[in-house]
């Protein structure tokens, strides 16, 4: 009965202290249930916020962004995505037109292929269940050295820039770019951001019972598209998940 007496939406606002600046969100937002993937915007839109802060604060310390377009040496990255921005990615290739999709997917299976040839697969997918940074930073190395680009850079640059990953949006860098194409990962320095949503969620996203954090390797995408479509949490309104959100991001 409380359900059927709640309200259809509801106005969410709230003021978070993210480095240097407040931001403010108002939003009115719907209690109709919804896949944690459609809520997805609202999560790259505060990203991109962060970011801007994050190099606002970067250069006002004199350090310079050396990312530009065409510069493609972090798309040859071991990316890590959300579970439920694996549902939103395989969403896209959907509605690509089919001879794209054809050419995406080839890509993806070149790419397990030669993880599967080099023996990294097993080991990447311990350290993805147990959550071993320390040997998913090892594996990342020895994943950049295969120079697999992301199936969806096109002449250097992302094809799906709009949809792009958390991860993906989080990633800045103040070092000389050579560093990133040699992945010399002493050398290379990024952009401290004051919060990062990726890692929300991921939280978000893992499901109860079931082996790993919340998120895969993007190089996994296709191999694990039965699971993340059949595994995804069960909808939720979009006001108590934009909640549980907040939540974790006042944290």
């Amino acid at each position: 009965m409380a359900e059927q007496n709640r309200p259809q939406a509801e106005t969410i606002e709230a003021e978070i202290r993210i480095g240097s600046e407040s931001v403010r969100l108002s939003a009115r937002i719907s209690n109709d249930p919804v896949y944690l993937h459609e809520m997805l915007p609202l999560f790259q839109n505060l990203t991109n916020k962060i970011v801007e802060i994050g190099v606002k604060e970067a250069e006002a310390r004199g350090k310079r962004i050396s990312c530009r377009n065409g510069c493609g040496a972090c798309c040859s990255q071991l990316v890590p995505v959300g579970e439920a921005e694996g549902v939103a990615l395989l969403d896209l290739i959907d509605v690509m037109p089919a001879a794209r999709q054809t050419e995406i997917r080839a890509r993806f299976l070149r790419n397990m292929t030669v993880l599967r040839q080099a023996g990294l697969l097993e080991n990447l997918d311990r350290a993805v269940i147990s959550n071993d940074r320390e040997r998913l930073r090892a594996i990342g190395i020895d994943y950049f050295k295969l120079n697999m680009p992301c199936p969806f850079l096109e002449n250097q640059s992302c094809s799906i820039h709009p949809s792009r990953p958390l991860s993906c949006r989080e990633f800045l860098v103040v070092s000389d770019p050579l560093y990133c194409a040699r992945s010399d990962p002493e050398r290379v320095e990024c952009v401290a951001l004051p919060k990062r949503i990726s890692p929300i969620l991921y939280t978000m996203s893992q499901q109860k019972n079931q082996p790993g954090k919340g998120f895969l390797p993007l190089a996994q995408l296709l191999t694990r598209e039965q699971s993340l479509r059949e595994d995804q949490p069960s909808p939720e309104p979009a006001v108590d998940l934009l909640k549980r959100f907040l939540g974790n991001l006042a944290n």
